[in-house]
C-alpha cells in the first residue's frame, strides 16, 4: 500500500460544468408593480438567460485501491444526464418540471440541483462520499453556494 494511503484520508473533488439557461424572476402572487420593485429588469414579461457556471464538490474518503474519491469521467457523465440535460437551453419557468411551482431565483436553482445530485449519489454503495457543496456562478460577480442544510 502506498505511505500516503496507509490510514483514510478525506478529500473535496470538485467537477465544474456550464449551462445556458433562462427564466424570469415573478412572483404570481405579487403585482406587475411588485414585481418590478423586487425583482427590476429581471421581471422582464419574456425572460432573459444566464451562462451558468457550476462547480459541483464531493467530498469523502480516498479509495486506497484506486486512489481515487470518486471517478472523474463518472460524475462527468451523471452531471450531463441529470444537469446539462435537465437545464441546458431551457426557460426554468416553463421547461424544467422541478422549477415551475417556484421563482426560479438562483437560490432555489442551487437547492433543485442538490436533491437532483444528492439522490443519484445515494445509488453508490460507496456512502463515504457524500456531495459537499454546489456552486453556481449566474454571472461573473454573482455566485450561490449551497451546502445541504
Amino acid at each position: 500500500m502506498n505511505a500516503p494511503l496507509q490510514r483514510k484520508r478525506k478529500i473535496y473533488v470538485t467537477r465544474t460544468i456550464g449551462f445556458n439557461a433562462a427564466h424570469r424572476l415573478f412572483n404570481p402572487d405579487f403585482s406587475d408593480q411588485e414585481n418590478h420593485k423586487i425583482y427590476g429588469k429581471c421581471s422582464n414579461e419574456h425572460g432573459h438567460g444566464h451562462n451558468y457556471e457550476l462547480e459541483i464538490t464531493l467530498y469523502g474518503t480516498i479509495d486506497p485501491q484506486t486512489g481515487f474519491l470518486f471517478d472523474l469521467k463518472q460524475l462527468k457523465s451523471i452531471l450531463e444526464e441529470e444537469i446539462t440535460e435537465r437545464f441546458d437551453h431551457k426557460h426554468l419557468n416553463f421547461d424544467v418540471r422541478e422549477m415551475q411551482d417556484c421563482v426560479p431565483t438562483t437560490e432555489l436553482l442551487a437547492v433543485v440541483i442538490w436533491d437532483i445530485l444528492d439522490l443519484r449519489l445515494q445509488q453508490f454503495n460507496n456512502r463515504e462520499i457524500t456531495l459537499y457543496e454546489v456552486k453556481i456562478y449566474e454571472t461573473g460577480k454573482n455566485a450561490v453556494r449551497y451546502l445541504g442544510q
